[in-house]
């Protein structure tokens, strides 16, 4: 089995996409194959592809959907791990040598991210105090506790748990399919920059980043939903969250006397306080 998969979606990518291919080609391990699926792109993207001879590179034309190319780059990945990365991003030269010595030396993580230095418009260093999977799985419900860009799964637990990037979730796809690991096994972050993340003003997280909102708190949602489900439905305290928080706090939102970031900061501390009472077994 081929050790690695880099599944690299593409779209309109011709201004950044040679020094995206090069950072992955020029990688310090170089047993991989690169998927590039392209998702319907109109511009110079393919021909770019086409150019490189580099018997690695695997290129597949889709029509344009997001989701359903996002399913097919990880449905051909051959290799026993899938790193993922972004078409305007650049991989750091260690990345896939790091990543997966972390994942063969910690055979109970099923996926794994790690930092990330931002370029372009803004530069940063840009961490996370989040390492470990119950600190990462509780964050899920305030926001993203991994950077998506460097992202590197085990495909085999992937395809058992049936876990792919789902539609009805828009912008927060990514989102949605982090939440889906954390619920059915166990993720980590690399305390060590893994991707160089370029910002510039037309980025998606911008320019869509009002209609991440609503599917964000679907998620956020869902997370809730699936922490309370731990609880035992027998137990005191699971009478206390069910019939008296949650109803109360629902009220007081509708009434404007409780913001939805303040509700989801609440029902995180919460949620932190029972797992770190053993309430909540994860």
């Amino acid at each position: 089995m081929l050790p690695v998969s880099v599944v690299l979606q593409i779209y309109n990518a011709e201004a950044f996409l040679h020094e995206t291919i090069e950072s992955v080609l020029n990688q310090t391990f170089d047993n991989f194959e690169l998927i590039i699926a392209d998702n319907g792109s109109t511009d110079r993207s393919k021909e770019i592809v086409l150019s490189y001879e580099d018997p690695r590179i695997r290129y597949v034309f889709c029509k344009h959907d997001f989701i359903g190319t996002y399913r097919k780059g990880y449905k051909l990945a051959a290799g026993k791990y899938i790193a993922h990365l972004d078409h305007d991003d650049k991989m750091a030269p260690e990345r896939l040598h790091i990543q997966f010595d972390f994942m063969e030396s910690h055979p109970e993580i099923d996926a794994c991210g790690g930092y990330m230095h931002s370029f372009g418009k803004y530069s940063r260093l840009m961490t996370t105090p989040f390492l470990n999977h119950d600190d990462m799985a509780i964050q899920i419900i305030e926001g993203m506790p991994v950077h998506n860009p460097t992202g590197f799964f085990r495909k085999e637990f992937l395809t058992r748990n049936k876990i792919m990037p789902k539609r009805g979730y828009s912008f927060a796809a990514d989102y949605k399919f982090w939440a889906d690991i954390a619920k059915a096994g166990r993720i980590a972050n690399i305390p060590q920059v893994l991707t160089y993340y370029r910002t510039y003003d037309t980025q998606t997280h911008i320019v869509h980043r009002k209609e991440m909102l609503l599917p964000s708190w679907k998620v956020q949602n869902e997370m809730i939903a699936y922490f309370i489900s731990k609880l035992n439905p027998d137990s005191d305290i699971f009478k206390i969250v069910t019939k008296k928080i949650l109803p109360s706090i629902e009220k007081l939102i509708e009434m404007e006397y409780f913001s939805v970031k303040g509700y989801l900061h609440f029902m995180y501390e919460l949620i932190c306080n029972l797992k770190n009472n053993n309430e909540i077994k994860l």
